[in-house]
């Protein structure tokens, strides 16, 4: 899987979850500031969980699925409190959105990582 592929995927994960996970709001589109800060939280975790494998191909040779799955719990669970914490036009209202919201983004960012990791396993 190629990074574009999986920032695609990632983004959409995030902006998927943004919008359907209950104990996540949205906020109104009414409100100027607010427009796009969903678009903008998503770009942000997609792209950040997406370079994950290709930042640690380059920084080591040996990335492990451990670490793919260290890192993206890292990058999904801490950008979900953050907005539990400071409201960025998306907002974790529950502790219960904060985990669904998490689980299911690092889900998604470990399965494109994974792959990433694979393909390289099978093409050196």
């Amino acid at each position: 899987m190629n990074f574009l592929r999986s920032f695609g995927f990632n983004f959409l994960a995030v902006f998927f979850i943004n919008r359907m996970a209950p104990g996540l709001e949205v906020g109104n589109f009414q409100n100027v500031p607010n427009i796009g800060a969903d678009l903008l939280f998503s770009l942000v975790v997609g792209l950040l969980n997406a370079s994950v494998f290709p930042l640690l191909f380059i920084m080591e040779r040996n990335p492990t699925p451990r670490k793919l799955a260290i890192i993206t719990f890292l990058i999904s669970f801490s950008s979900f409190i953050a907005i539990a914490i400071l409201p960025f036009g998306v907002q974790a209202v529950t502790i219960f959105g904060v985990i669904i919201g998490g689980t299911f983004v690092w889900g998604a960012g470990f399965l494109t990582n994974y792959l990433e990791w694979r393909q390289d396993i099978k093409n050196p």
